[in-house]
């Protein structure tokens, strides 16, 4: 799925010491970020998914939320939902097949009077 490279001389990873879940960028302490990562908010989605581009368990996170099928939530930095990937949350409800335009109040009001004068102005024989 990703493809890394570290062919570069002098891109050597430190590992001195082991990276552990402790150091993962969305673990606060305190638990106030739980909310942006399951959030229906786009904006707030793409946040989630910043704070993950940062983070040293992104891959880690990730490879977990594809074997545990992560049901929703942001995991390794990709949006879940019904254990898969998607590329972005739709809104709720279903789409309109075709744009409805809803006149306004004025609108209606002229054409209701305007039928009713093309009424009164028919002459009967």
């Amino acid at each position: 799925m990703f493809a890394y490279s570290w062919s570069s001389p002098g891109c050597e990873i430190d590992r001195s010491e082991p990276t552990t879940w402790q150091d993962a960028a969305c673990q606060d302490g305190s638990g106030t970020l739980t909310a942006l990562f399951f959030s229906d908010e786009e904006a707030e989605i793409n946040l989630a998914k910043a704070i993950c581009s940062s983070c040293p368990m992104v891959a880690r996170c990730l490879e977990g939320a594809l074997e545990r099928r992560e049901p929703a939530g942001v995991w390794g930095g990709q949006l879940f939902a019904d254990g898969r990937v998607i590329p972005r949350k739709r809104k709720r409800g279903r789409p309109p097949k075709v744009a409805v335009t809803i006149p306004s109040e004025p609108e209606r009001h002229l054409s209701a009077v305007g039928s009713a004068n093309m009424l009164g102005s028919r002459q009967i024989a």
